[in-house]
């Protein structure tokens, strides 16, 4: 018996306010890489390709992919890890360095050999390295302030240009890199640098809305800029300045929300697309990096939504979802295949069977997720911090909403679509319609629910060390029935199918199994758990029950034979927030990442 991945849903790009996002591409165009929380992501932008994470010890900032067979992914993080990462085997790590305080941004040069990286350092602004020996082949140098952004010829002569908060961008001649000229065009900080793959070229790109073009070879300044006629490129900071892989267009992502493609020979305008009412807010629509896969624009707005853009079209022809924060609520659809998944910032997604993410549509939560359940073949019902009840199919959200009163806990399916509710001071009983039609005050602070599939039993966790256990035989009301005392908080909880076992998980990570019928233990050898446990849930059959820790692992109990188990470790990094069963052979976890995973159990 075993358990693993069979399905990878990867979180969106992580993106900072008034800051570029560096975006990277595969030679081949299918690919693209980016810095999720403490995760490198490599997905294909058709999503119909494996994705990767490949893990950081702190939050991600860059990930390049390699220009020769895209074979080697090179990642740097706020803390100034430094990683290059073999794509092809099993993440294996061909170079780690700590150079720099922080990393910003990495650069291949054409020949996938030499790496320079930029950001902020008290010995330095950047470093330089050789892939095969780890040496240093030169210097960062000319900059007063943190480095945003650098690129590199593709060809010899290598150059390395970099761009600075002090309003400088810098060239160097290598190899060895030594610093040989700078240019002082930008009056505000300048944010970005890019060659022209021909190396004929370079660009950079500034706050003060304005891009210019230099001479690839000498570094000096060509006189040109990009001028959409009112004197700048962008009403406001430009992100990112790419150059097509021909190198006669020129991609700019601003503060504006909108991205503009220049003829490279005139710099002028040749398309527009504007994001500015695609979101919610100005800043959501903020277009903060850009990178070409191929011959179509890859563009990330503010909100982490990557927009496909072909040149010959005026609007995106598609768009990449995922999660920007931690997955905090699941539930699945064995009848479809669906997968809804909500998040910390209140976003509900649909993953369909074949691995596509898209927004649930319609009035949704503005707050944490709490949790989703399923209420029919393909109804769902979800909770949030917005003190909201929702209920919702996998394409959007019914008009209607119940109010919760106070801070939801936990949601639980019962019979014919009736749910129950636990919140900060209450137990709630709702109907298929939709109507309260039972409520129970109580005072021990609830930390998580469950009912019975015949809906007579429901089980609900406290801060105070006990799971309660209620009757719902008498309608509109919750009868104590039992008392289950842990040695610390209850933090979840699962009925078995049949309703004769209840399992109950708390802070210290162990797992009670206790007998319905009379409330007794049966044991406490579920205990493999290293920290607290987030999540509990029963397959259909009932002989196995699936754990999700705070210790980044998923564990499957046999019930019938409990020294079996079957664990995956490092599943979610920050911790397993919840997990489900898809069907008798397939979990579905989701956690601190961001990231939504399939895991077969065989």
């Amino acid at each position: 018996m075993s358990l693993t991945e069979s399905a990878l849903f990867v979180p969106a790009p992580s993106t900072t306010r008034g800051a570029a996002t560096k975006l990277g591409a595969s030679p081949d165009g299918k690919l693209i890489s980016y810095g999720a929380g403490r995760n490198a992501v490599i997905r294909p932008i058709d999503e119909s390709g494996p994705s990767q994470l490949f893990g950081h010890p702190a939050n991600v900032t860059v990930a390049k992919l390699s220009p020769v067979g895209g074979y080697y992914c090179a990642s740097g993080d706020v803390n100034g890890n430094f990683k290059v990462w073999d794509t092809t085997g099993a993440g294996t790590v061909k170079l780690e360095a700590k150079p720099i305080a922080r990393i910003n941004d990495i650069a291949w040069d054409g020949e996938g050999k030499r790496l320079v990286l930029v950001g902020d350092g008290r010995a330095g602004f950047g470093a330089t390295f050789s892939l095969d020996t780890g040496a240093s082949i030169g210097e960062i140098s000319g900059h007063s302030k943190i480095v945003n952004s650098v690129a590199m010829r593709p060809s010899r002569p290598f150059r390395a240009v970099t761009a600075s908060d002090d309003m400088t961008v810098c060239v160097s001649n290598g190899v060895p890199f030594k610093f040989t000229s700078q240019s002082r065009k930008h009056s505000r900080f300048v944010t970005s640098v890019d060659y022209a793959p021909n190396g004929g070229l370079f660009v950079s790109a500034g706050s003060d809305g304005n891009s210019y073009l230099y001479d690839g070879a000498t570094g000096e300044d060509k006189g040109a800029s990009l001028d959409d006629g009112s004197g700048q490129a962008h009403k406001g900071t430009i992100f990112q300045a790419s150059f097509s892989k021909d190198s006669a267009q020129i991609a700019t992502s601003g503060a504006d929300g909108i991205v503009k493609l220049w003829d490279v020979a005139t710099s002028k305008v040749v398309q527009t697309w504007d994001f500015a009412g695609s979101e919610s807010s100005s800043l959501l629509a903020q277009q903060v990096g850009n990178v070409w896969a191929g011959s179509e624009i890859v563009t990330l707005s503010f909100s982490g939504v990557l927009s496909v853009l072909d040149v010959r079209m005026p609007a995106p022809s598609r768009k990449l979802y995922g999660h920007q924060t931690a997955v905090t609520a699941l539930a699945s659809s064995p009848s479809t295949g669906d997968v809804l998944s909500g998040d910390s910032t209140g976003l509900v997604r649909r993953f369909s069977p074949s691995g596509v993410c898209s927004p649930v549509s319609g009035s949704g939560h503005s707050n944490l997720v709490v949790s989703i359940v399923r209420t029919g073949p393909t109804s769902f019902s979800s909770t949030s911090y917005d003190d909201s009840l929702k209920s919702l199919s996998p394409e959007a959200y019914a008009s209607a909403s119940a109010s919760t009163g106070a801070i939801p806990k936990g949601l639980a399916p019962g019979p014919s679509g009736s749910l129950f509710l636990a919140t900060a001071k209450d137990i709630q009983g709702f109907s298929a319609d939709g109507k309260k039609d039972a409520s129970l005050a109580v005072p021990f602070g609830p930390t998580c629910i469950a009912a019975s599939q015949d809906g007579k039993l429901v089980a609900v966790g406290g801060e105070d060390s006990k799971c309660r256990v209620y009757s719902t035989a008498t309608k509109g009301t919750f009868d104590l029935v039992a008392e289950l005392t842990l040695r610390v908080a209850v933090t979840a909880c699962a009925f078995s199918p049949d309703s004769t076992k209840l399992a109950v998980g708390g802070t210290d990570g162990k797992i009670l199994l206790f007998e319905t019928a009379t409330h007794a233990l049966l044991h406490a050898r579920f205990s493999f758990q290293s920290a607290r446990v987030n999540s509990l849930a029963f397959d259909a059959a009932g002989g196995r029950l699936a754990a999700g820790s705070l210790d980044e692992s998923v564990r499957v109990y046999d019930l019938a034979s409990p020294a079996n188990v079957l664990s995956a470790k490092n599943v979610h990094r920050g911790g397993v927030a919840v997990v489900v069963w898809e069907n008798e052979g397939v979990l579905v976890s989701g956690g601190a990442d961001g990231a939504v995973k399939k895991l077969k159990v065989a």
